[in-house]
């Protein structure tokens, strides 16, 4: 699946493991790596919800067009899928917002 980003800071920190962490500390940073590494192999956005690790699901009313997949306890990878075969990588949020 092609990948496109929100901004320069989260395509910047999709090209190593050392710029995730950097960006999000290390467990995160390590997640995101793997994340995008798991879209970049499917062929088709409806493949991920095979990918049970993931726990893709959709999110609602202003965000009704993103999707969130699960990176650690609280954090979550929000993207939004643009066609079938590509997927726009929005943020990094902490859903309980310390």
């Amino acid at each position: 699946m092609e990948l496109g980003f929100s901004s320069n800071r989260l395509a910047k920190a999709s090209v190593s493991l050392s710029e995730a962490s950097q960006l999000f500390g290390v467990p995160i940073g390590r997640k995101y790596i793997q994340r995008l590494a798991v879209l970049r192999a499917t062929d088709k956005f409806t493949q991920l919800y095979g990918h049970q690790a993931l726990r893709l699901h959709p999110l609602k009313e202003d965000r009704a067009e993103q999707h969130s997949i699960t990176l650690t306890g609280n954090y979550r990878l929000i993207i939004e899928k643009v066609q079938e075969d590509r997927v726009r990588i929005m943020d990094v949020e902490d859903y309980h917002g310390d």
